[in-house]
């Protein structure tokens, strides 16, 4: 993979800046490995997020998906296995990018149920030393469980991670920002609970979807058959022709509980065309510009 010996310049937000927030599931160390990094290393330089939230993120012996894209680029990074190492059976997990340094609030596991047992669901949040008018913020990257008959899980999930947001946000002026591969579409009751929809277990938050506030109207598909590798996946393992979810969110946090405004300017489903017959991953990722000034 070709790597840049060029390092990012410090951030200093202005009128014509705005935060710009990426979460992508990279699939960890499936092939066509190489060829799929070096889309997704592009895409990032072209996007120049602020913030990364990426899951299924591979970690293994000495090999770390998001340092091996991200080489030079600048960016402070966190994996999930950095912090608690998993067993054996597990090779990736969440991770999260930052343009500025970070300070890990909480690792999270989401292993909410018997159910869960099998694959390392993690939430992992952490508080990020940002420049003025954001200061210090709560940027949190969540993995709940991905089954078609799991949505208690995802609920029981959903609430725990809101939870935690509002153990570490509380007192912070700027809203926490929430990403990450939800497996749930947005009439689900997890995305309806984060969303302010409806309660779940006599609770209720709410943090605003970016996709439904500044996307372009269509669904937003971030899953789908129209990509290859989910195409054969789906044969093979779901048994349907044509599938495709929006899964894969932004969230940012409610104007009702913190002092700063900020509004989200734009969203944008991005990393969503092949190459030569390859895409960046079987997720799209989404990609959005929150006006902080």
């Amino acid at each position: 993979m070709r790597r840049s010996t060029t390092r990012k310049k410090e951030v200093v937000f202005s009128s014509k800046r705005s935060l710009r927030v990426l979460t992508m599931n990279i699939w960890t160390f499936t092939e066509p490995y190489a060829a799929r990094m070096c889309l997704l290393r592009a895409g990032i330089r072209k996007l120049d997020p602020d913030l990364m939230a990426f899951q299924e993120a591979g970690l293994e012996g000495r090999r770390n998906q998001a340092r091996e894209v991200l080489d030079d680029l600048g960016y402070h990074i966190v994996h999930q296995f950095e912090l608690k190492k998993p067993d054996k059976r597990f090779s990736n997990g969440v991770c999260i990018a930052s343009r500025w340094p970070v300070k890990v609030a909480e690792l999270l596991p989401l292993q909410v149920t018997k159910h869960c047992l099998h694959y390392p669901y993690a939430a992992l949040a952490v508080r990020v030393d940002a420049p003025a008018p954001v200061g210090q913020m709560l940027f949190v990257n969540s993995k709940p469980s991905w089954q078609f008959s799991r949505e208690r899980e995802r609920e029981l999930q959903a609430l725990a991670v809101a939870r935690m947001i509002g153990r570490h946000s509380a007192k912070d002026e700027f809203p926490p920002i929430l990403a990450g591969d939800f497996d749930a579409r947005p009439d689900s009751a997890s995305i309806r609970f984060l969303s302010g929809k409806q309660s779940l277990f006599g609770t209720s938050v709410h943090f605003r979807d970016a996709w439904a506030e500044a996307g372009d109207g269509s669904e937003g598909l971030t899953w789908t058959t129209d990509s290859k590798f989910v195409k054969d996946f789906v044969k093979a393992r779901l048994y349907m022709r044509q599938h495709g979810r929006r899964i894969d969110y932004v969230f940012l946090g409610s104007f009702h509980d913190h002092a700063k405004r900020a509004s989200i300017c734009s969203c944008r489903v991005v990393l969503d065309k092949p190459t030569r017959g390859v895409w960046p991953s079987d997720h799209y990722a989404v990609f959005a510009e929150i006006d902080v000034t």
